[in-house]
């Protein structure tokens, strides 16, 4: 999880119960906290192996809050918003973590990237100059 702070983006293990240690990390940004966090990960297993116990084969997939999101991703809120229909303010509430959204706003958010998601993948980009700009 890459979670948004007050002051810190903090990045933790989630749904692990097996393990008997945690991992965490924080920075100024999102992908500082996540390379704080693969740096203690690495630290983690160091200390295991000292210790003579194991450390278990671990992948991570990094899962965002609204504002962590919008910190690794820096998308244009304010265009986003619009796309999704979406009072532009409200979502840079949530993404400063000033506000939380409600399950239903979130879910709306998530299908808005979908779709961005999906629009790149089927090539909705210009491939090359507009003979107007060039």
């Amino acid at each position: 999880m890459v979670e948004t702070g007050k002051d810190l983006f903090s990045c933790f293990i989630s749904g692990a119960d097996d393990l008997d240690f945690g991992i965490v990390g924080d920075g100024k940004t999102a992908a500082k906290a996540m390379e704080d966090f693969l740096l203690a990960a690495e630290e983690m297993k160091a200390y295991c192996q000292e210790q003579g116990k194991d450390f278990p084969e671990l992948e991570f997939d990094f899962v965002f809050d609204v504002g962590a999101f919008f910190d690794y991703y820096p998308l244009n809120i304010t265009a986003f918003a619009k796309r999704i229909g979406m009072n532009a303010s409200q979502l840079r509430q949530y993404a400063r973590g000033i506000r939380t959204p409600k399950a239903s706003t979130l879910a709306r958010i998530y299908e808005g990237v979908k779709k961005t998601v999906k629009d790149i993948e089927a090539g909705h980009l210009i491939d090359k100059p507009v003979p107007q700009y060039v």
